[in-house]
């Protein structure tokens, strides 16, 4: 970028903070409709394969990572950030890396938890039952015996 001086053009270094950067970006991509954003994610994956460094290894993850469920795969996502070359990223990057990371991890554990209190549910939900199903025996059984001791 150069700025007119009056003893002509001067260079000026100009360096949009990192965090900005991502969420700006973030924030375009949530707001893209479904087919523009599918085809995002395949410019990204293409600049990905043809260039794996830090940059553009984090632009795929983040669509996957956070963007809208039409493309999100946590999965994938946490592969690329796990693979971060950390040498290679400045400190902004590996803060992202960092902080998506986290957050699919602990996506995944709730994900898991509320999978094993469902199962806890659904097995609780067939005592119940079952144990309801015993009550009403006995209630029979009980009103059997009742009615064989009281006299007509």
């Amino acid at each position: 970028m150069t700025v007119q001086h009056s003893k002509g053009p001067v260079p000026v270094t100009v360096r949009v903070d990192d965090a900005s950067y991502w969420l700006e970006e973030w924030k375009q991509l949530v707001e893209l409709p479904d087919k523009p954003l599918k085809e995002e994610l395949e410019v990204r994956r293409k600049a990905f394969i043809r260039s794996a460094e830090p940059r553009t290894r984090l632009r795929l993850a983040l669509l996957l990572a956070a963007g809208p469920a039409s493309v999100r795969d946590q999965d994938r996502a946490l592969k690329l950030l796990k693979g971060l070359d950390i040498d290679r990223a400045n400190d902004g990057d590996r803060a992202l890396a960092a902080l998506l990371q986290q957050n699919i991890e602990e996506l995944q554990w709730s994900g898991a938890k509320i999978e094993q209190l469902r199962e806890k549910l659904t097995q609780s939900e067939a005592r119940v039952e079952e144990l309801e199903r015993q009550l009403q025996e006995l209630t029979t059984i009980e009103q059997n015996i009742q009615q064989r001791v009281t006299p007509k």
